[in-house]
C-alpha cells in the first residue's frame, strides 16, 4: 500500500528539519512518495530538498514564488497527487511534531479499516497527547477545537489536526476550487467538507511533540479565523455550495 501513497510537506523555513524528515520517512516507508512544497523559503529549504533528490527517486519538489498559505500549499499538493495514480495521500508537518511512524496507522486506517479520512488526533479518548508544548498553546489549541466541534456539531475532537491520511476517493468528491481557507483553518473546513459528504472520518491517537528546530508559526489569531470561515461555511450549506 506505500507504493502507491504520496506524503504532502509543506514547508516554509524548515532547512533545519526538512533532511532529517526525508530521510527518516524513505528508511521507515522505502516505496512511499513524498511531494515537498516550498514557500520560497528564506533558509534555502528548498535546495536541501534538491540535493536530496538524486538519492530518492520518489521525492518530488514543488517550489513556489512566496509565502501563499499553508491551505493553499496543501490544494496544490492535492491536485498533484490526483493527475497520478496514488490512491492515499497523507499530509503531515516537517518539524517532527508529528512523528513519521503513525503514517502507518493512518494509511492502515483508510486501507484496512475502510475510512475515508484518517486524523491523528491530540484529543480523542478523553486524553491530551501533547509533549512539551507550553500552556498558552495547548489553551488556544484545545479551545479552538472544543469551540469548532461543538459548533459544527461533528464528533471530531481534534480540528485543526494537520496529521492526516485520505482515500483518493474522499478528495475527488471535494470541489478543491471551492476551499475557502488559505491559513491554518484549511484543516477545518476539509474536514467539514468530508462531515457533510457523510463520509467516514475516524481518529488516530497520537502524541504531538514541540518542533524539533525553528520557531512555531501559531499565533492567537488562528481562532478568530476559524470562526469566521466556519460562519462563512455554514452560509454555504444552507445555500447547498458547501462541495
Amino acid at each position: 500500500m506505500f507504493d502507491q501513497t504520496l506524503v504532502i510537506i509543506p514547508t516554509y523555513n524548515e532547512a533545519l528539519n526538512v533532511h532529517s524528515m526525508i530521510e527518516r520517512l524513505f528508511h521507515l516507508y522505502p516505496e512511499i512518495s513524498v511531494l515537498i512544497i516550498d514557500d520560497n523559503s528564506p533558509d534555502h529549504t528548498a535546495r536541501v530538498v534538491d540535493d536530496l533528490r538524486p538519492q530518492y527517486p520518489h521525492l518530488h519538489l514543488l517550489k513556489r514564488a512566496g509565502k501563499l498559505g499553508l491551505g493553499t500549499a496543501y490544494l496544490e499538493g492535492f491536485n498533484w497527487a490526483l493527475k497520478r495514480d496514488f490512491q492515499y495521500i497523507a499530509q503531515m508537518d516537517c518539524d517532527f511534531s508529528h512523528d513519521p511512524h503513525n503514517i502507518a496507522d493512518l494509511i492502515r486506517a483508510v486501507t484496512s479499516e475502510g475510512h475515508d479520512l484518517a486524523i491523528g488526533s491530540r484529543y480523542s479518548d478523553k486524553e491530551i497527547r501533547t509533549k512539551d508544548w507550553s500552556w498558552h498553546r495547548l489553551v488556544l489549541s484545545f479551545s479552538a477545537s472544543f469551540f469548532l466541534q461543538k459548533l459544527s456539531g461533528m464528533k471530531v475532537k481534534d480540528m485543526q489536526g494537520g496529521f492526516k491520511a485520505f482515500k483518493r476517493s474522499t478528495l475527488e468528491k471535494i470541489n478543491l476550487d471551492n476551499v475557502i481557507s488559505r491559513g491554518y483553518v484549511f484543516q477545518f473546513e476539509i474536514n467539514y467538507k468530508v462531515h457533510a459528504l457523510k463520509l467516514s472520518i475516524v481518529e488516530v491517537p497520537i502524541i504531538f511533540y514541540q518542533r524539533m528546530l525553528g520557531v512555531s508559526k501559531m499565533n492567537s489569531g488562528i481562532v478568530l479565523e476559524a470562526l469566521k470561515v466556519f460562519v462563512q461555511l455554514r452560509w454555504k450549506k444552507f445555500k447547498g455550495t458547501l462541495n
